[in-house]
């Protein structure tokens, strides 16, 4: 019997390295220790859509003050440790959902006053997050409930337990943390310890046996599909196990005090897979549903509730030394580890000798001092080369390993490649703070994507119209395009940049009229996607991005005479 793997387990290893930098949490333990929460919030990229004063006015004081409550448990920097992910190769943060976030434990009504987490709306652009006020009710079940363990670090001695362990020891270690092997795992849930049910779980689910493995973690699951189910069978994933149900219970006790509820669903990503009701006698039972419209309004669980713990899975394989966990987290799971802050994302290196072959010698690459050299060739010898591909020859070895790093196509060295993804990486997740650590470093600001981006095609992720100027002192054009055509201006207005940024694209030059691959210019896109949101009277207007965009593009044009 083979144990169940978390799913895209080397995704996550690269999401825990890059998606809260060292920088980050260092920064926001700084702002907690003082009391600060609203530096707290700078620090972790978390924008603040409210006024208190605002919501007193308008809720009642005694609703301000709850919300101020939640605002000063709030740990940016846990929360995004354990908020849900695109994966599919991404490191980025699951689009298009919003969050509730209180620590009261009484019943909340639906017309309480809550803050609530809104996460970005496209993969590739900023990773900040935005907080709003809103009322606890959902009519339209696309908000979830976040558990107070997973972001309030007042609530983190329950993250052993969340993950289906005691303080005695998790499920899959030993008490004294070691990883316990899977021949090892009980075939019976122990009455005194509860990381046995977990392990028992995977015991039954590793033996086909679906139906007693929910049993084994306290949970009656209906095994037949329904005939609505359309788009894969979803007893396949919970057969594989991504749907791990041990701690439910617990759950579905805390949401039944906190909002009357007794039914929720969970899911494996975008689909609604097992609806989950808390009987009179607290006892769960389980079955998989259709896509019948009544399940779209049900309460939804968080994954990080009802998926294999990350951290737990990553140690457990050897991927992530407990040492580099978030602080907090490993205070939670592993006390017996090293304490300090992680060493797992230490700062970039950026020079790099990298070997190529060059006809029929081994030359060197070196990337450092902001510019990729090639010192086995002089200045005449880059010239002629030069010379050659404007004519249209053919171009190998150093010279190749160049045009490729500054986006003229071809392959790039292994070396050169790894260290352009840790450079992306670090920019979406650190924005303008760690692309300017990367500049003063030495990057080569003419670095290009594997999509043919410039790293102004990045500014989207970035809120500092300083560094455009920088980039563009550097000879990064404002108006190069990559290999869809798009500009940078172009790829700010799409993937979620700010009006801002695009005011300061504009007055660096970017021309508003260039167009992508399908003939469509930033002015069109900008109108089009503001069109969208046009009618949501549910925003206010102050944060409809896409509208404003247009606006800025607009006065433009007309302040141009175009």
């Amino acid at each position: 019997m083979t144990q169940p793997v978390l799913p895209e387990i080397r995704v996550w290893q690269r999401v825990r390295r890059y998606a809260v930098p060292t920088e980050m949490i260092e920064a926001c333990t700084e702002a907690r220790e003082a009391g600060d929460w609203r530096a707290g919030l700078t620090a972790g990229r978390v924008d603040v859509g409210f006024d208190l004063a605002e919501v007193a006015r308008e809720h009642g004081r005694r609703q301000a003050e709850r919300i101020e409550v939640d605002l000063a448990a709030l740990a940016p920097d846990l929360l995004r440790w354990h908020l849900p992910r695109t994966l599919g190769g991404r490191t980025s943060l699951a689009t298009h959902q919003q969050w509730l976030l209180s620590v009261r434990e009484d019943r909340i009504q639906g017309t309480d006053a809550a803050l609530v987490l809104h996460v970005p709306k496209v993969v590739d652009g900023s990773q900040r997050l935005r907080l709003t006020v809103g009322p606890a009710a959902d009519e339209q079940g696309g908000r979830r409930d976040l558990p107070p363990v997973f972001w309030s670090p007042a609530h983190l001695h329950g993250l052993a337990a969340a993950h289906g362990g005691s303080t005695h020891r998790l499920p899959g270690f030993e008490p004294d943390g070691r990883v316990r092997p899977f021949e090892a795992y009980p075939t019976t849930v122990g009455p005194a310890d509860p990381a046995s049910r977990a392990e028992v779980f995977d015991r039954h689910l590793a033996a086909g046996e679906l139906v007693s493995a929910w049993a084994a973690a306290g949970v009656d699951l209906d095994p037949r599909q329904p005939d609505t189910y359309r788009y894969g069978k979803a007893i396949d994933a919970a057969a594989a196990g991504a749907l791990v149900p041990v701690g439910l219970d617990a759950e579905m006790a805390r949401l039944h005090v906190r909002y009357g509820v007794s039914e929720v669903v969970i899911g494996d990503r975008w689909r609604f897979v097992v609806g989950v009701r808390r009987r009179d006698d607290g006892t769960l039972a389980a079955s998989f549903l259709g896509y019948e419209r009544e399940h779209f309004s049900r309460p939804r669980l968080a994954s990080v509730v009802h998926g294999r713990p990350v951290d737990l899975e990553l140690v457990r394989h050897g991927l992530l030394d407990p040492a580099a966990l978030h602080p907090l987290v490993r205070q939670a799971l592993f006390p017996q580890a090293p304490a300090g802050l992680p060493a797992r994302d230490e700062r970039l290196d950026l020079r790099l000798e990298v070997p190529v072959r060059c006809g029929t010698e081994w030359h060197t690459v070196v990337h450092a001092d902001g510019r990729l050299d090639l010192p086995s060739h002089t200045a005449d010898e880059v010239a002629r080369e030069q010379v050659l591909r404007t004519l249209g020859g053919p171009v190998s070895g150093c010279f190749a390993a160049a045009h490729a790093w500054h986006g003229s196509g071809g392959r790039l060295p292994r070396p050169l490649r790894h260290l352009r993804r840790d450079v992306l990486q670090r920019i979406q997740h650190g924005g303008s703070a760690a692309l300017t650590a990367l500049l003063d470093a030495g990057l080569d600001p003419r670095l290009v994507d594997g999509r043919g981006g410039t790293l102004l095609h990045h500014m989207r992720a970035v809120r500092d119209g300083a560094l455009v100027g920088r980039l563009l002192e550097a000879g990064v054009p404002v108006d190069a395009t990559n290999r869809r055509g798009r500009t940078a201006l172009i790829v700010t207005i799409s993937e979620g940049g700010t009006p801002e940024m695009v005011r300061t694209l504009l007055e660096a030059g970017a021309d508003p009229q260039a167009k992508d691959e399908y003939g469509v210019t930033a002015v069109e896109l900008a109108n089009s996607k503001a069109a969208m949101y046009e009618d949501d009277e549910d925003v206010p207007e102050e944060y409809r991005p896409p509208i404003l965009i247009r606006d800025v593009v607009n006065d433009w044009m007309d302040r141009d005479g175009n």
